[in-house]
């Protein structure tokens, strides 16, 4: 990369579609006591807060999970599924408008090695099975909800963070319906699903 840029708070206080698209192509970064580790984001959902049945905070909901997604733009949020695999999100827009982005995939470019020793399972030809996945990134990269829920991206001192990647044109962009949320009526038929063309791995 000729650029270390660091995304800012300003950067996730757009509108939500528009932070997930702009995603695409920036890097997330996971720095360790044992190296660091980088993936460029190819796959992202946006989920639409108050306005978005498939979101945890749909119609304004308030629990414990939920508050983190009341916070800041750029914080950390990250719950379990299944009570086994742990999804990284991002907060968008204003504070108390509780929209978030999903990291789905992410292409490893550094700290690979690290990733396949977190991860501990076969990992295919051009990295399958390492990082396509929400939950198998954050086992790749060791992210937690104990580590890093609540915990602010855009802060100098942050050991998971996002930094400028490569500008996207709308046509390298492919929308798709979100995954496993069957459970949203009409708003599982929303294309708030964005892929990198020809990079899915």
């Amino acid at each position: 990369m000729k650029e270390f840029k660091q995304l800012k708070r300003e950067f996730f206080l757009k509108d939500t579609k528009t932070v997930a698209k702009e995603l695409l192509g920036s890097y997330l970064v996971r720095k360790s006591s044992i190296g660091i580790m980088l993936g460029k984001i190819i796959e992202v959902e946006a989920y639409l807060g108050p306005h978005d049945k498939a979101s945890h905070s749909y119609n304004y909901k308030k629990s414990d999970r939920t508050k983190t997604m009341n916070m800041k733009p750029g914080t950390l949020y990250i719950y379990l599924i299944y009570g086994l695999y742990h999804c990284l999100n991002v907060i968008t827009e204003p504070e108390s408008m509780p929209c978030a982005v999903l990291i789905r995939q992410l292409y490893p470019i550094d700290g690979i090695e690290l990733m396949i020793k977190n991860r501990n399972t076969k990992i295919g030809k051009n990295f399958k099975n390492l990082t396509d996945g929400p939950g198998k990134l954050c086992m790749a990269l060791n992210i937690t909800k104990a580590r890093f829920n609540g915990k602010n991206s855009c802060s100098n001192s942050s050991k998971l963070f996002f930094i400028k990647g490569e500008k996207i044109k709308d046509n390298s962009i492919v929308a798709n319906k979100r995954i496993g949320i069957n459970y949203a009526e009409e708003d599982k038929d929303r294309l708030l699903r964005f892929t990198l063309k020809n990079e899915k791995l």
